[in-house]
């Protein structure tokens, strides 16, 4: 049997370990890029963990400036306030310190520097919008500094910007469409396991789930390449294996292995698609941005595992090997069904909701949670085909 063709291009400097945050300065140093905007958010600042990278930007001469005011969800006005402080500064480049929001927020500056209109024009609903290239221009130079093991934002092309009026978050997202082209993310990722030592138990919790939801959606998707079968199924037992002793003990090696990954399943992002536990969750995240999108995700993943699973029974076998379970003599969907069961204990072992209503989800808000889904770029990689409908029951069986 032959292998799907596939073109995979990842044009991003990174450095992984303890202490590479500390390494800002000088490198960005040697790209004479100027003027750094930090974008952030307030808890990072509190709990100190800028302080380190303004030293070594002062240490070695670079000028910047700071917008904290980044938060969970992110919208559209938080990127406009970013790019207006930029403006304002004159700011050159951006450097993201922080969660998946933050780092979304900087794309979001870093392309309206360069490309015309609004946030809004680059939305992607559709694998046709993406190959559009609706990015014509290079964004500004980015330098990701992750403080969460989790969304692998840092190493990923694509952002996820929350349109207040539609209460909907937009897919923003463009990978290299030929050599050298223009595309949404970093030129440099410092990936800091020592920047994660502060991390709260609940946050970590959804945080590393979040990374798990990562590759357990590319594991499945209609459309992910072979060459990821072997990065999901790492981050799958990794994650397994070392979330619960991060949340529980949340020493630096256990910080250490959930940073790796959730790194490595940021980098399977941008080649493999996504699927119904994305749509639904990140349409229930605008609708509520108050909840953590990884506990959005638990909530969601059995019930959209268990919809799924028929179409392709031995993927969800493989998950559940992954996840250290003995399937000899299983049959592919008893396989497949220990998988969900897998799921749900690595859900309850570190406490994130086992349903919408632990959230606080209106029940009356589902119909409409399930059609916004359809509008979703995501929806289109699920593995089984799904309409409104279909996204109800699943909705419904996730409540």
């Amino acid at each position: 049997m032959s292998l799907e063709s596939y073109t995979y291009s990842f044009p991003i400097w990174i450095e992984f370990g303890v202490g590479t945050s500390e390494n800002v300065g000088s490198i960005v140093e040697q790209k004479e890029w100027g003027k750094a905007l930090l974008v952030t958010d307030p808890g990072i600042i509190d709990a100190g963990l800028l302080d380190g990278i303004e030293e070594s930007l002062s240490a070695t001469g670079i000028d910047f400036a700071v917008f904290e005011g980044v938060k969970p969800n992110p919208t559209v006005s938080m990127v406009e306030a970013a790019e207006a402080l930029r403006q304002t500064e004159e700011c050159d480049f951006v450097i993201s310190v922080g969660g998946g929001s933050s780092m979304d927020v900087a794309k979001g500056v870093t392309l309206l520097a360069t490309n015309p209109g609004e946030i809004a024009d680059y939305e992607v609903k559709s694998g046709e919008d993406v190959m559009k290239g609706m990015i014509e221009n290079d964004p500004l130079p980015l330098v990701t500094v992750p403080t969460t093991a989790g969304t692998g934002s840092e190493v990923d092309f694509w952002a996820v910007i929350t349109d207040e009026e539609r209460e909907f978050k937009m897919a923003l997202g463009q990978s290299p469409l030929y050599p050298g082209g223009p595309y949404l993310g970093a030129e440099v990722s410092l990936v800091d396991p020592e920047l994660t030592r502060s991390l709260p138990p609940r946050q970590t919790a959804a945080t590393g789930f979040d990374a798990f939801s990562h590759a357990l959606e590319n594991h499945v998707s209609a459309v992910s390449p072979p060459v990821l079968t072997p990065l999901t199924t790492d981050v799958m037992a990794r994650v397994t294996e070392y979330l619960p002793r991060a949340y529980e003990e949340g020493d630096l090696e256990t910080r250490e292995q959930m940073l790796f990954a959730s790194h490595t399943a940021g980098i399977g992002e941008n080649f493999g698609g996504f699927g119904a536990i994305h749509s639904l969750a990140e349409v229930t995240g605008g609708m509520y941005p108050e909840i953590p999108h990884g506990e959005a995700i638990a909530a969601y993943t059995p019930a959209v595992m268990r919809y799924n699973l028929e179409a392709v029974p031995e993927r969800y076998g493989e998950v559940a090997e992954a996840m250290g379970v003995d399937v000899s003599g299983m049959s592919d969907r008893e396989a497949a069904e220990a998988a969900v069961e897998a799921v749900e204990e690595l859900i309850a072992s570190v406490d994130l909701p086992a349903g919408l209503a632990d959230l606080d989800v209106d029940e009356a808000d589902l119909p409409g949670i399930a059609e916004k889904s359809m509008d979703t770029f995501e929806i289109h990689d699920n593995p089984r085909p799904a309409d409104a409908e279909d996204l109800l029951d699943v909705a419904r069986d996730a409540y």
